[in-house]
Formats: C-alpha cells, sequence, structure tokens
C-alpha cells in the first residue's frame, strides 16, 4: 500500500531525516529504505540499531508524529492508483490489500484518498507472525480471498514485499517507488514497470 497505492514514503523518509536532524543524529535515505515493506516489530529493532539507543528512535519519532500532524497524516494517490482501481471494479477483480502497516494506517489512508472501498478484503502485517519478506501476510490474504496464488497478481514497490509475494508463489509486478529491485526480484517476478499507469495500458 505505502509507496505503490499511497505517496507516503517519500514524505515518511523526509519526516524522519529532519526529525533525526533536530535531535542531533544524521539519518540517510539508505537507513530508511532498509525499513521499507517490513513489518512494524521489525522496523522498530532495525531503527532502533540505526539510531543508536531506544531513547533516540523515542525521540525521533515524537518528531516524525509532529511533523506528519501538520500534514493531518493523509497521503496522496500515487500515479495511475485511481485508474486502476476503477478498472478492475469496472471488470469485476477482486482487489484485496496486504500490507505490513497497522490496520488503522491502512484504513485511515485509503479512507482519505476515498479507495477504501475498493477493497473486499484488508490484510495487515498485525495479523502475521512474521513479516514481509516472509510469505505468511500474503498467505493470509489468499486465505480471506478463498482463492490460489495462481490465480491472482501481487503489486509491490518494495524489495521485502516482492519477496514475500515471490515465496507465496504469486505473480508479482514490481512498481519500484524509492529502490530499484535487485536481481533475485527482477529474475522472479513477473514484470518490472515505471508507474501502475503502465499496466493498464
Amino acid at each position: 500500500m505505502d509507496g505503490l497505492l499511497i505517496d507516503s514514503e517519500r514524505i515518511i523518509m523526509q519526516a524522519c531525516i529532519q526529525s533525526a536532524q533536530q535531535v542531533g543524529i544524521t539519518y540517510t535515505q539508505a537507513e530508511y529504505v532498509e525499513l521499507i515493506g517490513r513489518a512494524g516489530a521489525d522496523s522498530t529493532c532495525i531503527m532502533v540499531e540505526q539510531l543508536g539507543s531506544i531513547e533516540n528512535f523515542n525521540q525521533v519519532m515524537q518528531g516524525l508524529d509532529t511533523i506528519l500532524a501538520e500534514h493531518n497524516h493523509v497521503f496522496p494517490l500515487k500515479q495511475g492508483a485511481s485508474a486502476l482501481l476503477k478498472h478492475y471494479q469496472t471488470n469485476n477483480i477482486i482487489c484485496s490489500v496486504a500490507s505490513s502497516s497497522p490496520m488503522h494506517h491502512i484504513t485511515h489512508r485509503l479512507s482519505h484518498v476515498n479507495v477504501l472501498d475498493y477493497f473486499s478484503h484488508l490484510t495487515s502485517g498485525q495479523e502475521v507472525e512474521r513479516g514481509k519478506p516472509n510469505p505468511d501476510i500474503y498467505l493470509l490474504a489468499l486465505q480471506k480471498l478463498g482463492l490460489k496464488a495462481e490465480e491472482c497478481i501481487a503489486f509491490e514497490d518494495s524489495e521485502n514485499g516482492a519477496r514475500a509475494a515471490i515465496a507465496a508463489g504469486l505473480k508479482v509486478v514490481v512498481v519500484p517507488d524509492l529502490k530499484q529491485p535487485s536481481d533475485y526480484v527482477r529474475e522472479n517476478c513477473h514484470r518490472v514497470i515505471a508507474s501502475l499507469e503502465d499496466w493498464i495500458i
């Protein structure tokens, strides 16, 4: 969802970097990219290590919340997302979300850009024991849909997300956001495209 449907990753990344600077810590894009696609608990562990202590992490998170509050925690849709969802709805193709984000973030962000109703099911990283790049979240999403992996396509922007979908046996379309996919993902995914617009042209 984040970085694929919702253009949130850049805003959150810049807010993390700014918040860290405010408390005298240098935080980089390369460090933030390590978090993308991971479940909350995994991201927290990685970021605590990156920032040097839980105290630093808590300070940066407080600053992040303040900065994002200025945006009302609302992020725009990515280019092509609305057209793709309308295309699938018109053709009676079921859409589902399998996001590492907490469920309240999923519903909040999708509802504020008026696309929540396009999805028949939502699956959060909070619902599985192992986050991406493990396949658990996609396996649960398939279970909710009552479909087999070979009947579905997964759209992913992150390395961890793509690896999770590949491991679950899904056909994967990668739309890179902040980082290009690895050779492994390129070799095992169905296709890499620049924008969601490219999928329905």
